[in-house]
């Protein structure tokens, strides 16, 4: 009589199409707001609620948000800021277990070098920016 009533599933995928779903800063804001949220039961603290409520409803607001291209570009951003933190701890856990290798920096463009380890006065030539200076390991 009335039609065809549409599942909850299809529904729910009509409501979110052209939306921009779950990325990188959602899941910050949301485990970020789930741990102030249990911090908050034992501190009882204003501020703490307010900050879990306003991180879940920025991560509520990046979720729903129709402009994908603009949320798509905050999300490229923090991901290549976060990136580099990432890539530093790396480099220095890669340092500290690394005995066949010394990391010096590049004099002139401060770029990472990893040179043998050979001992005495080496000339080497900096891939970044081509300038030749000595390192004495």
């Amino acid at each position: 009589m009335f039609g065809r009533r549409m599942p909850f599933r299809e529904r729910m995928a009509q409501f979110l199409y052209g939306r921009n779903g779950p990325d990188t800063i959602y899941n910050v804001c949301i485990w970020s707001a789930f741990a102030l949220a249990i911090l908050g039961i034992f501190t009882d603290s204003l501020l703490m609620s307010l900050a879990y409520t306003l991180l879940f409803g920025y991560a509520i607001f990046r979720f729903m948000s129709r402009n994908v291209t603009k949320r798509r570009a905050e999300n490229r951003a923090f991901c290549d800021f976060f990136a580099s933190f990432k890539n530093g701890f790396k480099l220095g856990k890669r340092k500290l277990t690394d005995r066949e290798h010394v990391y010096k920096k590049c004099p002139h463009c401060r770029a990472q070098l990893r040179l043998p380890r050979k001992k005495g006065e080496h000339d080497v030539c900096c891939p970044r920016c081509k300038v030749t200076f000595s390192v004495k390991i």
